[in-house]
């Protein structure tokens, strides 16, 4: 009786195929924690211009109050300050729910594509027990 060597290298082959499918998701995974790191740090960045911004505004607002003789925290120039706090506060949310959709997205894509890398190496696997059969069989 001969060694069925075909049946043993396509047994290797399905075996290397299945390990690097495995391979292949965790780098989809990896990919997908640094597209979030990513989103974290530029949801920070946003975050700190928009603060500079409202400071910024608030500066001269202050500065133009002094400039007009207008005493700070009272009438128009409260108005002028809730204001601005109320546009940075809907910046900061909007920030939020950009980042928000974003990370839903790359969790989205991610799923996709963890699950057509599980059917490909789950059709894989099958393909090949099923030529190591057929091969180990015309060999017995």
């Amino acid at each position: 009786m001969a060694f069925p060597w075909l049946a043993l290298a396509i047994g290797a082959s399905t075996a290397v195929s299945y390990m690097g499918s495995l391979q292949t998701s965790k780098q989809l995974k990896a990919g997908a924690a640094w597209d979030k790191y990513y989103k974290d740090i530029e949801k920070k960045q946003n975050i700190i211009a928009a603060n500079k911004q409202a400071t910024k505004l608030l500066s001269a607002k202050r500065a133009s109050f002094g400039a007009r003789g207008v005493s700070m925290g009272t009438g128009s120039s409260l108005f002028d300050q809730e204001q601005v706090v109320t546009n940075l506060e809907e910046t900061l949310f909007w920030i939020e729910k950009g980042v928000e959709m974003d990370i839903a997205m790359i969790d989205v894509k991610l799923a996709g594509k963890l699950s057509e890398e599980s059917w490909s190496r789950n059709t894989s696997l099958l393909k090949g027990i099923g030529q190591t059969y057929s091969a180990s069989s015309k060999t017995a």
